[in-house]
């Protein structure tokens, strides 16, 4: 399945989640569906399986979600399983994701920090990344023991790198010029 397979998805469930208002409900949906076929990677191939009907498989995800997710979502989410594309879920989740934050004047900020941020340093990097932008910032935390120590942020198509191995890196193209 291509990105734009999964853009296309993501485009006409957030068009269908705005006209009902539930843009929110529905990422808290894609949440919990994401969550499920994480923990049971056997549910998952049973979805994605072409040996079984598809109208089995549609019907094992009505069981499975119908009443704890939006009917919309559901909807969606049966077709992609009908067309053989609920392998894509993840990355038509992705771009839902990012859809809905746009639309809500949310901007998501991907910091990779050395060790496990605290909160009082995730609501004071909040705070200085909210007022740099001007937007609602939601942080995606990662940690990466390669950097050895500080952070990196990036969102909107800007990077942040305050990390020790780009300032040795940077010390070191100094050092060749």
């Amino acid at each position: 399945m291509t990105t734009t397979t999964s853009r296309e998805y993501a485009e006409a469930l957030f068009e269908l989640s705005a006209q009902e208002k539930t843009t929110e409900e529905t990422l808290d949906g894609l949440i919990t569906v994401r969550s499920a076929l994480m923990q049971t990677p056997e549910y998952r191939s049973l979805l994605a399986s072409p040996a079984i009907g598809k109208e089995k498989r549609i019907r094992a995800l009505e069981e499975a979600f119908r009443g704890k997710i939006p009917e919309i979502l559901l909807a969606v989410l049966s077709m992609m399983v009908s067309r053989g594309h609920i392998s894509a879920i993840d990355e038509m989740a992705e771009e839902y994701e990012g859809l809905a934050r746009q639309f809500n004047g949310e901007t998501v900020a991907a910091v990779t920090s050395a060790a496990p941020l605290k909160e009082a340093e995730m609501v004071r990097l909040r705070a200085l990344l909210e007022k740099k932008t001007g937007r609602k910032i939601v942080l995606k935390c990662a940690v990466d023991p390669a950097l050895i120590g500080g952070i990196r942020v990036e969102a909107d198509g800007w990077v942040i790198d305050d990390s020790i191995r780009n300032k040795l890196r940077e010390i070191k193209e100094v050092m060749k010029a």
